[in-house]
């Protein structure tokens, strides 16, 4: 099993069993549900940025 943050609220994803990933500038992110997904794909920059603190 492999665990990843999720970069929106900061969960852990089993990427084992989850398929909700999305690439950007050739990394895969992992997302707990489908609306940080969707946030995340509208906005990445804004999950990425250094001072960004994820929260649920």
């Amino acid at each position: 099993m492999a665990i990843e943050k999720d970069p929106v609220c900061g969960m852990d994803v089993d990427t084992s069993a989850s398929d909700l990933k999305l690439e950007h500038d050739d990394t895969t992110y992992w997302f707990c549900g489908k609306g940080c997904l969707l946030e995340f794909r509208d906005d990445p920059q804004r999950f990425l940025d250094p001072e960004y603190t994820p929260s649920m």
